[in-house]
């Protein structure tokens, strides 16, 4: 359902084996950008229009999305481990490490620094990010009309890249208020939309390694003039994200003092930065075929186009 031809093309490293050389304390902030963007563009372009289909009319449309990352979200600061022998056994200490890339952050590695020969950082290092100013993201998507003004929205594809298989599935409704008789004749459309959505990404075992929900609730207000619909609209909107793998890492080994490697299991719930969006476009109708355009503010601005057949 989503193409992310920047994020995922031409690397050598899957997503999903990147995602899994980081600690877990090192976790959020290494993918907070990329659930943001992700939360950003899963409900980027839900609805267009604040009119709805008449029963059994619809639209089928390809969106087209870009979603700029700031370039705060491209580094982040925290504490990884050390592990070193003492005369006690073990001794974990603490790594302060300045401006490490995230997941969006230059292609540079972080290497855990280390005070004394035979001791191991954990991780050893942090990755590096895939160094992008913007994610574009393309969605294929049915609108059909129901009744009183009723009208569902769906998206879904899997697809698989890099050995990360994807799977993406979003349900929406929209009702069009301006259609029940309570209203009073006023010119413009007001609806009240929302959706909800699910993504995830296995790695090369076949394992859900993220899993994500993502909801959302939209009013949006349009005007027709002829061919050309101005649309304004706001929302709130949440995304939870959970992790779950297996991170691998060395220890030295207290009788040779040569690291060997353990895996301890990451089970971790992070949710993303947007919670709102207000957003303004416009669509041009030409006969059976519509051209979108709307512009999204959250903390990742947002641009959407789309290009679509529809039958009122």
């Amino acid at each position: 359902m989503i193409v992310c031809s920047f994020l995922w093309a031409q690397q050598e490293e899957a997503l999903a084996e990147r995602i899994k050389q980081v600690s877990e304390g090192l976790l959020e902030g290494y993918t907070q950008p990329l659930i943001t963007a992700f939360g950003t563009g899963i409900s980027t372009g839900l609805f267009h229009s604040a009119y709805s289909h008449d029963l059994l009319g619809f639209d089928l449309g390809v969106r087209v999305m870009l979603i700029h990352i700031p370039g705060h979200a491209k580094y982040f600061s925290d504490t990884a481990l050390a592990c070193s022998l003492g005369t006690g056994g073990l001794e974990y200490y603490d790594v302060p490490l300045d401006n490490m890339s995230t997941i969006f952050g230059p292609e540079d590695s972080t290497y855990v620094p280390t005070q004394s020969t035979g001791a191991v950082g954990i991780p050893t290092f942090v990755p590096g990010g895939f160094d992008l100013p913007a994610v574009p993201l393309v969605m294929p998507q049915l609108n059909v009309g129901l009744i009183m003004g009723s009208e569902i929205a769906i998206r879904y594809i899997p697809f698989t890249f890099e050995q990360s298989k994807i799977k993406f599935l979003g349900i929406g409704a929209k009702w069009e208020l301006t259609r029940m008789p309570f209203f009073k004749p006023i010119p413009v459309a007001i609806a009240i939309g929302g959706a909800f959505q699910n993504f995830s990404i296995k790695d090369n075992l076949d394992q859900n390694i993220v899993s994500s929900k993502t909801g959302n609730l939209q009013v949006l207000v349009s005007k027709r003039i002829v061919v050309f619909e101005p649309t304004v609209g706001a929302g709130l909107e949440w995304t939870s994200v959970d992790f779950r793998y297996d991170f691998e890492y060395d220890i030295p080994d207290s009788i040779s003092g040569v690291p060997y490697t353990v895996s301890v299991p990451v089970n971790v719930n992070i949710r993303a930065q947007n919670n709102y969006r207000v957003f303004a476009g416009f669509t041009l109708r030409l006969g059976f075929f519509y051209l979108h355009y709307d512009f999204n503010l959250l903390p990742y601005k947002t641009h959407n186009g789309i290009i679509g057949l529809t039958f009122r």
